[in-house]
């Protein structure tokens, strides 16, 4: 089979097309990131994972409205260049504003994966410096430690379908085992063993060959990665079930290599994906960094929702739809209320903030039929503005008693 040729990189004039469209729609909107690096987004094969900075008078109900007119944009942007379809999988996920950037108390690890791209040149230059001199806390240790354990194991056929790829489909195999599913945890491993946060992809790729034994197993995912992948090994299923064993081989050493380099917990050099997970969780979180793990998503969600369920022929969302939904339960209403919970704020729960966690929990927490995913998806966005309200109101308590708590 001819695999399809790389190609061009469009991912800086897609940046600035989405970027300019939304900050001209929604003003407070001030700088675009992404995370990891410009050399990680492959052409034909990466979407861009896009993350907002707002101007600090930006209020919770202004990012409702932000939600809709982002999400009707990413529909505009995605029915004038259909081509752009991979690019344009999501709407942004984590968006702050400038004030929550620079707290401490609200620090993200993940702000340290993040490449500033444009924006206002002043507001820009100083996200820039002060990711780029944030340091390394125990919160950056525990960050890149459960990014290893989530990744830890073997490879789950499916749970990376092909979607919206058109010529470069037979690619996506070898993309998603590659730059999905090993690269982040070696990103996350070269991180633990420097103790510094190592941004992009491939650049932890290039480091593990120094820091990790089998640099030949690193080798052998640049060279696929230089050449767009035009190897046999897209197409054939029993030399994919090798590399998924080499990778998992890799892994499994690095996992022996990371003891010495980790301080939260004590880690096994023997210990099984499940064991390694379990000592991992066992980690004491500030209840507000458990919050914020998943809360965060919540700002754009609705629009991402109810982009999702327009009908653009080209743009498949089946899939989409139902990875959203059955994850909405357990990030914006299970684990934030155990965060409340863990503070001592439950008793604090308006009864209207309590109702909308139930009604989003009885819309998406059912089957599904199938085809009725884009109806399900603007069921589920109708319900969602309380919850994204409630979110807020509980992220300004958790904050205000979060100083007084020791733990991550």
């Amino acid at each position: 089979m001819k695999l399809a040729s790389a190609p061009p990189n469009e991912f800086s004039e897609f940046i600035a097309t989405y970027f300019e469209s939304c900050r001209t729609v929604c003003p407070r909107l001030r700088v675009i990131a992404g995370k990891w690096d410009f050399a990680d987004l492959i052409p034909g094969l990466s979407d861009f994972d896009t993350r907002f900075l707002a101007a600090n008078d930006t209020t919770p109900e202004d990012w409702a409205a932000i939600s809709l007119a982002v999400g009707d944009i990413h529909a505009n942007i995605t029915r004038a260049w259909p081509r752009w379809a991979r690019i344009l999988e999501h709407l942004p996920g984590v968006n702050l504003t400038f004030a929550e950037l620079y707290d401490p108390v609200l620090y993200q690890p993940e702000i340290q994966t993040w490449t500033i791209y444009d924006g206002d040149k002043p507001e820009a230059a100083h996200a820039r410096e002060y990711i780029a001199n944030c340091g390394w806390t125990p919160a950056d240790e525990y960050f890149h430690l459960r990014k290893f354990a989530t990744y830890f194991g073997p490879y789950r056929r499916g749970i990376d379908p092909p979607i919206n790829l058109g010529p470069f489909e037979e690619k996506y195999a070898l993309h998603s085992r590659y730059m999905h599913y090993f690269a982040p945890p070696v990103q996350a491993a070269v991180s633990l063993a420097l103790r510094q946060t190592v941004r992009g992809k491939l650049e932890a790729l290039k480091r593990a060959r120094e820091v990790f034994p089998n640099p030949h197993v690193i080798d052998t995912v640049l060279d696929a990665i230089a050449t767009h992948y035009e190897t046999a090994e897209s197409c054939d299923d029993s030399k994919l079930a090798d590399i998924e064993r080499a990778l998992g081989s890799y892994l499994a050493v690095v996992r022996q290599e990371l003891v010495p380099s980790v301080t939260l917990v004590e880690l096994s050099p023997s210990s099984s994906p499940v064991e390694f997970r379990q000592v991992v969780s066992s980690v004491p979180i500030n209840p507000i960094t458990k919050f914020l793990n998943t809360a965060r998503y919540a700002r754009l969600m609705r629009g991402r929702l109810m982009f999702y369920a327009q009908q653009i022929p080209w743009f498949d969302t089946g899939w989409l739809i139902r990875n959203e939904l059955q994850r909405m339960v357990d990030w914006f209403c299970r684990q934030p209320l155990i965060a409340y919970r863990e503070a001592g704020l439950e008793a604090e729960l308006s009864a209207a903030e309590r109702k909308a966690f139930r009604r989003l929990a009885q819309v998406v927490d059912q089957e599904i039929p199938e085809g009725a995913e884009k109806a399900r998806a603007q069921a589920a966005a109708d319900v969602f503005e309380p919850v994204q309200l409630a979110l807020e109101d509980l992220a300004d308590q958790l904050h205000g008693v979060a100083g007084r708590v020791t733990s991550l």
